[in-house]
């Protein structure tokens, strides 16, 4: 469905000095720098409610807007499961390839504004999860409530759980990862997080709960948070997860989907259109009640086509979360 929209954000210190044209084209790339210039020209973007300039350069604070008329978001998944809900927090499913917050086309369909649409209220998340991520996610269901919850976010959530299909077999019943990451300078994936002696400190634990000969099923619990931490830890390893655009096939398909739409040929190399990664169980302990595990059940088509080829998985994924 198309409409008008008008998008709207704040210069920030970094950016002071920059050139508007070259602003947009880096940190807006869903328009091209012909496009951004287009849209310049027709007056569709305005610094401080007034016409903007090509050549205009830029000051923190400046508050930048833009008209997005006919503006077309790509379909996505609204199927959230409802897993949880009191008076201050919505545990929910999250559906893959569903963003969690804005993207570059994706405004207002992200989990944030439909939760906010079904509910009414002012939703906030407590955490994140990648945008093909499937499975659970917090939510604070005012900004008090996220306030208060934030800052003990690490005694309320005590553990995390996900499922994840990685390439290759692998024979070792647990591998501990202790490895800090940070981005590389000079990547052509930008967003990618490498390996690193002087990278955040990052551990995951991997349990195998069941492996094929070309596959491998693992339960994976986060020790710390930080961004693609699994994804980039079972690079590390060899073993990137099925479908990874980025961690796997030296993300020829990251960069490849940023140029143009990716074929069904690309999608049978990859092994799935979202990566197999599924936030699968949190123990929550909310201070009222003992603390309690939560499954999530919401898994992409590709998920349960690979789960389907390890029988008996999830008794025995359930068996290491008592242990």
């Amino acid at each position: 469905m198309e409409q008008g929209l008008t998008l709207r954000c704040e210069i920030t210190g970094p950016e002071d000095g920059r050139l508007l044209l070259d602003l947009l084209t880096s940190r807006f790339p869903y328009h091209d720098r012909e496009l951004w210039q287009a849209a310049i020209t027709t007056g569709l973007v305005q610094v401080n409610g007034h016409e903007a300039c090509r050549d205009q350069r830029l000051r923190a604070g400046d508050q930048l807007s833009y008209d997005a008329v006919n503006h077309r978001e790509p379909p996505v998944s609204n199927d959230v499961e409802i897993i949880l809900e009191t008076q201050d927090l919505l545990l929910v499913g999250k559906p893959a390839g569903t963003p969690v917050s804005r993207t570059g086309l994706i405004i207002q369909n992200t989990l944030v504004n439909i939760l906010r649409r079904r509910y009414r209220q002012e939703i906030h998340l407590l955490h994140r999860l990648d945008r093909e991520t499937s499975g659970l996610l917090l939510c604070a269901r005012s900004k008090k409530a996220c306030r208060d919850h934030q800052k003990n976010l690490k005694s309320i959530m005590t553990g995390k759980y996900y499922l994840a299909v990685v390439r290759g077999r692998i024979d070792l019943p647990l591998i501990e990862v202790d490895q800090a990451l940070a981005a590389r300078d000079g990547s052509p994936v930008r967003c990618r997080m490498w390996s690193t002696e002087h990278g955040q400190p990052s551990r995951t634990i991997f349990r195998k709960i069941a492996a094929g000969e070309d596959h491998t099923l693992l339960l994976a619990e986060l020790l710390t948070g930080r961004k693609h931490q699994i994804r980039a830890h079972l690079a590390h390893l060899g073993h990137p997860l099925v479908g990874d655009k980025i961690y796997d096939h030296d993300g020829r398909y990251y960069l490849k989907r940023i140029a143009e739409e990716l074929t069904g040929a690309d999608y049978r190399e990859l092994g799935a259109r979202n990566h197999t990664l599924h936030a699968w169980a949190v123990r929550l302990n909310l201070g009222d009640r003992p603390p309690e595990l939560h499954f999530s059940e919401g898994f992409s088509v590709d998920m349960e086509k690979h789960l389907a080829n390890f029988p008996n998985w999830r008794e025995k994924a359930e068996k290491m979360l008592q242990t």
